[in-house]
């Protein structure tokens, strides 16, 4: 997994600040050691209540602010039939549960 520990503390204390529970999972090519470079994909479960826009913002503003401008995408579940979401789950590392 290609994130520092600090990224993935950053990423956890964002995600308590804005959703509080849930799980939050790392997936695409920071996953994986032998590529380079590439965005930071998360994937959210979270309750629906928490599930907003609004929320998916607040964290990405509190994550930038902790580890800088990074391209960082988030995908929030919706629907677990989607293939991304299936994909994140598959082939991600859950980085936190709460």
């Amino acid at each position: 997994m290609r994130l520092t520990d600090y990224e993935i503390e950053a990423i956890i204390k964002s995600f308590k600040e804005v959703f509080k529970k849930g799980e939050i999972y790392l997936f695409g090519s920071r996953v994986d050691d032998t590529k380079r470079g590439g965005d930071i994909d998360l994937y959210i479960i979270t309750p629906k209540e928490n599930s907003t826009i609004d929320n998916k913002i607040k964290f990405l503003i509190s994550l930038q602010d902790k580890i800088g401008e990074q391209k960082i995408d988030v995908v929030i579940s919706k629907d677990k039939n989607r293939l991304i979401e299936q994909e994140a789950i598959k082939r991600g590392v859950k980085l936190y549960e709460g």
